[in-house]
């Protein structure tokens, strides 16, 4: 697998095999797409980029929906062979993003694996959104979050599974960092990446 930077800041990843995984996610962000922005955040961002391990939800971010425009959205997912794990109930789903909680959404008769969807909320998630890195392969288009940014993220997150992504991701990715931003990160987030080998 070869990862390279296009001249307009896309991420091209060369050889990569297509998952089952990478081909629902496109199928759910697809969709997403037509209705609102959205940012892939967390575990499935490393996954993405090679790393071997399982995930059961992908995060993602969203901008901000009205009421009917979710409808919408929830109406042609469903139309499409999606469903809500959490309610069938779409203004109760809408109640719980407008609240702040997550919903998911998976295949009919599916529970794993699933999209874990959020509203933006706080200065981070929408830097997520607004700098947000596309990233290319076979016929995918991908919107994740900065790098520069999931590094810190994961280290302040601090599970072993976490720091494991962090570091798969630094050892990719840190020639192509821009240093400054990423230790911006890690100020505001209080971490430290030296005792695992991530220096900025």
């Amino acid at each position: 697998m070869q990862i390279t930077s296009a001249p307009d800041g896309t991420i091209l990843i060369g050889g990569k095999v297509v998952t089952a995984l990478d081909r629902f996610v496109a199928s759910v962000t697809e969709i997403i797409e037509q209705y609102a922005r959205y940012v892939i955040v967390s575990g499935y961002v490393a996954i993405l980029f090679g790393r071997a391990r399982g995930t059961e939800d992908i995060d993602l971010f969203i901008d901000y929906m009205d009421r009917d425009t979710f409808r919408s959205f929830a109406e042609e997912l469903l139309a499409r062979g999606f469903y809500f794990l959490n309610s069938d109930d779409v203004g109760e789903i809408y109640s719980m993003l407008r609240d702040g909680l997550a919903v998911r959404i998976a295949e009919e008769e599916r529970i794993i694996p699933n999209v874990e969807m959020k509203f933006k909320k706080d200065d981070f998630d929408r830097y997520a959104m607004t700098m947000a890195r596309a990233v290319m392969f076979d016929d995918i288009r991908f919107f994740i979050s900065p790098i520069e940014l999931q590094i810190p993220y994961k280290l302040y997150l601090g599970s072993d599974k976490d720091i494991e992504d962090a570091v798969y991701l630094w050892v990719l990715f840190c020639e192509m960092l821009d240093g400054d931003l990423m230790r911006s990160f890690m100020e505001r987030l209080h971490v430290r990446g030296e005792p695992y080998g991530i220096g900025v």
